[in-house]
């Protein structure tokens, strides 16, 4: 099978390039710029040229894109943090997640508002979604000794502070789920 062989990078081209990766992912500015380094690396490596002088392309484009909104570290955040809680992710995770897409410490603060904003208590709920996911959450009347340790253990481990998830995991019956669910989604009202 032959190599596919890179084409000449030149402004148009790396722009669609961006383009189509855009289409395809949801990314913040430094992965994108990530993307095209890689990209003008791989290129100028084949052609045996200097990859500092197209490195500047990525500027142009980057700016560009910022300016029309294909580009927004903020929105990036806001929607990366919602997602994450419907993953029962908690918030300790969420900001590590944010950090290593390169995002800044205010734009991490402001999708860490976001959620306030959804939620009245997103990390119960990003809690109750994890417990539900690991199969913590066992109505029974026989309780295993040492169990509940094991499962505690694995939700301090996961980024949820230890009183929730000692709420979580004392839940007695589906009603006093559905009511936890509730509180933390709406409140009290």
């Amino acid at each position: 099978m032959k190599k596919k062989i890179p084409k000449k990078i030149t402004l148009d081209k790396l722009e669609k390039s961006a383009i189509k990766y855009l289409e395809k992912y949801s990314v913040s500015e430094y992965q994108l710029t990530g993307f095209l380094r890689k990209k003008i690396i791989k290129t100028s490596f084949f052609y045996k040229t200097d990859p500092q002088k197209d490195f500047k392309l990525i500027e142009k484009i980057i700016s560009k894109f910022k300016k029309i909104g294909l580009i927004d570290d903020k929105k990036f955040s806001e929607n990366k943090a919602i997602n994450s809680v419907e993953k029962g992710y908690s918030k300790k995770k969420i900001i590590f997640i944010l950090k290593s897409k390169g995002i800044s410490d205010e734009n991490i603060q402001i999708g860490i508002n976001s959620l306030e904003e959804s939620y009245f208590n997103s990390e119960i709920l990003s809690a109750l979604i994890y417990a539900r996911k690991k199969k913590f959450i066992t109505f029974e009347k026989k309780k295993i000794i040492g169990e509940d340790k094991k499962k505690l253990l694995k939700m301090s481990q996961a980024g949820f502070p230890y009183n929730i998830a000692k709420k979580i995991i004392n839940l007695n019956n589906e009603k006093e789920h559905l009511e936890l669910e509730k509180y933390a989604k709406y409140g009290d009202n």
